[in-house]
Formats: structure tokens, sequence, C-alpha cells
């Protein structure tokens, strides 16, 4: 018999998500792939199944190692001790088993079998990691056909027991855009402070443009130690149109929708920070996140959007998870900010874990969140950043008598059917 198929051993359910994704991957590529996600004790009746797969079908062995695999790989009843004792005894095709690095596991930790064969690492970064199992499996000449139809997208639905993803019942679909309403008028001034630690008394957002203060308010919005030159007010309208606006003899305001939405960006950033969220930098984006206090651990409650209640912050083992939100304010075709999700990780003492670290935490927990998960807890986050507002909105003070509002519930539609998301065999601890 032709031996053609990679054969994946791992903890189940632990790495089922690992393996799930590892053998989507190689289906498309047009591996063919031989896995079992349901956990197999001695004397279970697919036990023969899988033997039979090992040593007649199997060209390659791929042994996921975890922490998990570790503590049971050496229980006589464990699915996977049998795995690997059967993939111990195929001699005849050279590098028949290669271990896989999942997580932080240590190499010298690995079953006696496995030590000293070459290991390929995806514990940094699955998609290098996956680079390293292809860039061997061409080297070793593995068959593969891209034409073949394995029909991945089932398979991973299938895994996680979705029996259809689609039902004929209408559901609200909540966007990620939350609305905002634009202030009646733009403030170009010119403002002289006898020192520059004055500018830090300024009570309203503003952003520099040269020798000129961008902002929601005039003369009377500086304190008594800044002395207001000029002030020249724009209409939004006028702003939205984006042709440059002379000002003075020496200053035009060029591109003002540009200038617009980085003022609404610093004004929602510095309402964050100083509502007492604290602030990430993740690459180029600016994360703000509750720290995981006891008071940010109670429990928001969705009832007036007919939804449940959430948490924004929580526990996951010995380290601490954060939900945390980046906004970008758009004009066109309507004003609104784009919030994107994020999750950041703390120690038990609440110290940010290094950027190593929040990935690989990242990619472990919150990886059975689905949409509604996702955007429940947005939800939450944003009602929270209101202060539980009634109207349900946040209310940024811009000006005297001047406030910026953003809909703490964003845009929705609905839809003339739904999506069934997959079932969740466990929670994460909260």
């Amino acid at each position: 018999m032709n031996k053609d198929t990679i054969f994946i051993s791992h903890c189940t359910p632990d790495d089922n998500y690992f393996t799930i994704f590892l053998t989507t991957k190689l289906k498309q590529l047009g591996y063919k792939v031989w896995v079992e996600l349901d956990e197999l004790r001695l004397g279970d009746a697919f036990w023969p199944e899988i033997e039979k797969a090992i040593r007649t079908k199997a060209a390659k062995a791929l042994m996921l190692v975890s922490k998990k695999y570790l503590e049971r790989v050496n229980e006589p009843t464990s699915g996977i001790f049998k795995e690997l004792s059967c993939a111990d005894a195929i001699k005849d095709i050279p590098n028949f088993k290669c271990p896989i690095r999942l997580d932080d596991v240590n190499f010298n930790d690995f079953p006696a079998t496995l030590m000293g064969l070459h290991a390929i690492d995806f514990h940094a970064n699955w998609q290098t990691g996956l680079e390293s199992l292809l860039e061997t499996l061409t080297k070793e000449n593995f068959p593969f056909d891209k034409h073949q139809q394995q029909d991945p997208i089932n398979f991973w639905l299938n895994s996680f027991k979705v029996p259809n993803i689609l039902n004929n019942e209408p559901e609200k679909i909540h966007t990620n855009w939350f609305p905002l309403q634009l202030p009646e008028k733009l403030y170009v001034n010119r403002a002289m402070a006898r020192a520059k630690l004055d500018l830090f008394d300024i009570a309203y957002p503003y952003v520099e443009e040269g020798d000129r203060h961008v902002c929601f308010f005039g003369a009377d919005g500086y304190p008594d130690a800044i002395e207001c030159v000029s002030s020249v007010e724009i209409a939004i309208s006028d702003v939205l149109e984006n042709r440059s606006i002379p000002i003075d003899s020496f200053f035009t305001l060029i591109e003002p929708r540009k200038k617009l939405v980085r003022l609404l960006n610093k004004t929602f950033s510095d309402f964050l920070f100083e509502s007492g969220l604290l602030k990430y930098q993740q690459s180029n984006t600016e994360v703000f996140y509750f720290s995981n206090s006891q008071e940010n651990k109670k429990r928001i409650s969705l009832k007036a959007i007919d939804r449940t209640s959430v948490s924004v912050t929580g526990n996951t083992g010995e380290n601490r998870w954060c939900f945390g939100i980046s906004a970008s304010a758009t004009l066109f075709p309507l004003a609104f900010f784009r919030v994107n999700s994020h999750i950041i990780f703390q120690t038990k003492d609440l110290v940010l874990l290094d950027q190593d670290e929040q990935h690989s935490m990242r990619r472990t927990y919150a990886f059975d969140w689905y949409n509604k998960d996702w955007m429940d807890t947005l939800l939450g986050m944003m009602i929270k950043i209101s202060n539980f507002h009634p109207e349900q909105k946040i209310v940024i003070p811009i000006g005297k008598n001047n406030v910026l509002e953003i809909a703490a519930i964003p845009m929705s539609y609905t839809t003339d059917f739904g999506y069934i998301e997959p079932a969740k065999t466990e929670k994460d601890e909260q």
C-alpha cells in the first residue's frame, strides 16, 4: 500500500484548536492528513483504526508536544502513549517521527524517543513554524496534490461540531462603528504661554499645527496663564469639504479633514486615559484597557440591549486578562469611531507581560471566543467607558458648554438569516 498520509498525534482536547489549524492548513495545501480529535483510552473501539492509519497509511507522524502532552504521554491508558509507541515501531521510513513544539516546553523534557530528532518550533509564531514544516516536507519530497478536493472548510466546521452554519432566523448584527455627533465649529487659535508647562493646564483637547492650536474651543477655553492672540472659527461643513482654508496672512489650514480626524482621535484617547484606563502600545496602535482590579472585575449588565452580562477583566491560570480597545475616527460615509478589540495580559501582581508573552497568551486565551463573545465584551467595555450613561452615550467635554457625544452602542442591521456559532465545550476561567 502506498503511504502518503501525515498522521497527527496530539493531546485532546487541550491542543485541539492548534491541531485543527494545522490540519486545515495542510489540507488546503493538498496534503492527506489523518487526525483523531476525540480522546481515546485503552480498549476503545477506534484504536484499531488509529493503529492501522499509523502502520499502513502514514509516511510521517507529527507529534505535537506541549505541557499537557508531556503530562499524559507516559500514561499507558492515554491515546498519545499508544500513538507514540506505535510510531516508535515504524523503522522502515526515514524521519518518520517529527516532534512539533507548541508552547514553552523544554526540549530536554521531550520523550526519550523524540529527543535528538529535528523538532519544529511553533511556539514563537505559528506562521514561521508552518513555513519550517513545509520546508521539511518539501526537502523530503513528501507527496501532495494541490488539486485534490479535501474540503478543509467543512473539516474546520465539523471539528467544532457545527452541524450547519446558517439558519433561517433574522439576526441583528452589531458593527464596530460607533456614531459620533460632530460639533458645529472648529477653531484655529494662536496662543502664547509663558512656559510650556502652562499648556498642560488647558482643560480641553487640541492638536498642534505649526504655531496654532486646532480645537473645538475659542479664546475662552484657555486658562489665565495662556493668552489667546487670535481665534478663527470655521464651520464643520466647510472643514468636510476638505479645501484649504486661509486663516490669516501667515497660516492656511491644509487638508482640514485630516486635522479634524486627528483631533477626534486625540479627544477620545485623552478621555480614555483621563478616565483611568491604562495604555498599551501594540505595534503602531494605542490600546486602552481597565486594569484587573476588584472594581473592574464586576460584571457589566447588557440587559438594556437584550443581552446578558460580561466581564472586561478576569483570570486565566496564573495571569490576568484585560479587554482592550483601539479607536480611529472616520468621516465617510458618516462620522463614527471604528473600535477594534484586543486582549492584554498582566501577571497576578498586575504587571504587564512582555511582548513575546503577550503574543503567546493571545494564541491560547480566547481562541474559542466567537463573534458574539467579542461583540458582547466590546459592548460592555463601551458601556463601562460611558460610565453607564442612561442614554448609552459617551460624553466628552471639548470646550466651555460644548461636548462631543459618541454612541456607546454601535450601528447595527438585521439580516434575513443568522449564523450558528460553534458550541463551546468548556469555559475559560473568568
